[in-house]
């Protein structure tokens, strides 16, 4: 329901502020036959894509999802486009319609709006040029983001590590979001290929599904990896947004263990490490989401549920925390969590340099990519999956975690 809430409002205020536009600043635009004719028709079919949708979920045709789901996905992503270029190219056309009301009030209305040729051609063809850039710009987009998540690798170093964990993979699964855009086969060729790297424990950090029939497929693709460690998961705002009662239904009948909370002390040992190793204590815990972050109550809530997850932590334990929100880093650092890993954000799903296009803009999100304070260490993945397929510089991850020691350097006197 919140999707269609969301489908609608973003669809209609699109499409209003698309159509002001065009009637008012861009009349030259408007008066074409195939524009008028697309304004008309695009409530149309956005409306038969919707109802497709809403019908193959019914039935269970994923075929038919993502035929509906795609249709309005690349609607809003190509209104979005044309309103980008519409707004980018309006103030040329203020100064153009302003000039000629100059010249209509000075010289009268037998001159208004004559400029040279050449100039009004060159005018024209810069300006239609925008357009075009957007709309490949966001079909671009749409197409990167239907590529198969890539596996990235990240070496964490940490001083004082125990040699049992030197060397021990995570791999980390976030917002996989099994639905309109990711299917079950999808899922599965990620784990084929996650598989040929051996981790030793695997972490689901939250929104592992959209459509609840497919919920339990889902964790029996992952659990059928079977690291050495074991397959943990907590929840995601997706998770109580579809309906909890299913989800725990679904956790019962599975080898996931879901950590709400709460946490769980593992004797460990990397895959490859030494002879001589031995065994490490790995905290692996999990907090519940707060659904929202709107304000001080839900950072308070957060905080809450990160101070419970962490009340069975041994002393001697190398820590690991599961939370959705990446804000939990705040909060879990100052606790001695060794390692946090979250999702949420998909990166917003506009990045460069592996950092999100939005970072300086919400500094304290920890959006996408490795984040640390002293020994403390936070990886925000971007996302396996994605419930609205654009994508651009930030493609979709499973990142894989090595943990390494890392020795303090020796000083000479």
């Amino acid at each position: 329901m919140r999707v269609v809430v969301f489908i609608s409002v973003l669809f209609t205020l699109l499409y209003g502020l698309n159509l002001a536009l065009l009637v008012t600043l861009h009349l030259p635009w408007w008066r074409r036959l195939w524009v008028r004719r697309a304004a008309k028709w695009l409530p149309v079919v956005a409306v038969s894509c919707a109802f497709a949708w809403a019908l193959a979920r019914h039935f269970d045709s994923p075929t038919i999802i993502s035929v509906g789901a795609g249709g309005i996905a690349c609607i809003l992503v190509l209104m979005m486009s044309q309103l980008v270029a519409l707004l980018l190219t309006s103030p040329f056309r203020g100064v153009e319609l302003l000039i000629d009301a100059v010249r209509r009030f000075s010289v009268g209305p037998s001159t208004a709006g004559v400029q040279p040729a050449d100039r009004r051609r060159f005018l024209r063809s810069a300006l239609s040029a925008v357009p075009l850039l957007t709309a490949s710009t966001a079909s671009y987009g749409v197409m990167r983001s239907s590529t198969a998540a890539r596996i990235t690798p990240v070496n964490l170093r940490y001083l004082g590590l125990a040699p049992g964990l030197d060397g021990f993979k995570i791999l980390h699964l976030s917002d996989i979001h099994l639905g309109s855009y990711i299917d079950r086969e999808d899922l599965e060729q990620l784990a084929q290929r996650a598989s040929q790297f051996n981790p030793d424990l695997i972490a689901v950090t939250g929104d592992i599904c959209d459509h609840m029939p497919w919920y339990l497929d889902a964790l029996r693709i992952v659990e059928q990896m079977r690291p050495p460690a074991g397959v943990f998961a907590s929840l995601g705002n997706h998770e109580h947004y579809g309906g909890l009662d299913q989800v725990l239904r679904s956790f019962e009948r599975s080898q996931v263990r879901l950590l709400v909370d709460d946490g769980q002390t593992l004797r460990v040992r990397a895959a490859d490490a030494g002879a001589t190793a031995g065994t490490a204590a790995l905290f692996i815990s999990g907090c519940d989401d707060p659904q929202s972050m709107r304000g001080p109550e839900s950072l308070a809530k957060l905080r809450r549920f990160v101070d419970k997850s962490q009340h069975n932590a041994p002393v001697e334990a190398f820590r690991v925390l599961m939370s959705h929100r990446s804000q939990a880093f705040d909060y879990a650092a100052p606790l001695g969590v060794d390692l946090t890993l979250s999702g949420h954000t998909h990166g917003f799903q506009l990045g460069s340099g592996g950092r999100s296009l939005f970072e300086n803009f919400y500094p304290d999100h920890y959006i996408w990519g490795h984040y640390q304070k002293g020994n403390q260490q936070l990886y925000t993945s971007a996302g396996v999956g994605h419930w609205f397929p654009f994508r651009l510089g930030c493609p979709p991850e499973a990142p894989l975690i090595t943990l390494s020691a890392h020795e303090p350097h020796s000083t000479t006197t």
